[in-house]
Order: C-alpha cells, then sequence, then structure tokens
C-alpha cells in the first residue's frame, strides 16, 4: 500500500475513533461478505430473467392442435402483444447481463484478492 492509501486510511480511522489497522482489517473481511452477496444477487437475477423468459415463450407459443382446442391461439398473440413481451424480455435481458458482467470483476477480486479490493473501496 502507497503512501497516499496509508493516508486515507488513517484520516478515515481518525474520523472513525479507531485506528489504521482496525479499519483496514475491517475492509479486507468485509471483502468476502460483499462477493457473497453480489454474487446471490447475479444468481438471483439470472433465475428471474430465466422465468421471465419462460414465462413469455410459454405465452407467445401457439399450442397443439387437439380434440379439445381445435383452433389454438397463443394467449399473447393479437393486438402486438407477443412483439411487445418479447422486447420487454430482450431489454431486460439486456439491463439483466449487464449487471453481471460488471459485478463479476468485483466478485472475483473479493474472494480472490481482499486486500485489493478493499482498497478499492477507498475514497479517491
Amino acid at each position: 500500500m502507497n503512501g497516499k492509501y496509508q493516508a486515507l486510511i488513517e484520516a478515515l480511522a481518525s474520523k472513525l475513533g479507531t485506528t489504521a489497522e482496525h479499519l483496514w482489517g475491517v475492509l479486507v473481511q468485509q471483502a468476502p461478505i460483499s462477493g457473497v452477496v453480489d454474487l446471490v444477487l447475479c444468481v438471483a437475477i439470472t433465475a428471474v430473467m430465466v422465468r421471465f423468459v419462460a414465462l413469455v415463450k410459454h405465452k407467445t407459443t401457439t399450442p397443439e392442435r387437439s380434440k379439445e382446442n381445435p383452433y389454438p391461439r397463443a394467449e399473447w398473440g393479437g393486438d402486438g402483444a407477443a412483439p411487445l413481451a418479447w422486447l420487454a424480455a430482450f431489454i431486460a435481458g439486456m439491463l439483466a447481463l449487464f449487471f453481471v458482467i460488471n459485478s463479476v470483476h468485483g466478485i472475483v477480486t473479493a474472494f480472490v484478492n481482499p486486500e485489493y479490493w478493499a482498497l478499492k473501496q477507498l475514497p479517491k
């Protein structure tokens, strides 16, 4: 850690009424916790997106013809509902992908190199 970061930690520690060593230890211990929280969020967002796409596919697909339903129609087939649903799924998917991709670096850093993660949390 260079002198600039050391001075930042000491200034922050003095404002919080603690030592720089204690503050640094807390930051390093926070890294895996933050990594787990971000990982759980990424998994949850991915699961919701998979479920949302499955729902849109189910609602916009025309079912098989059967004796009970000789003229099947997709539930969201009329009045432009299907393209709108797929557009919403695409936009939500892109936002989810953007969030997950931006989170991967922080997750890996939090587990593999918590000291670097802690340095990145210091104010500039």
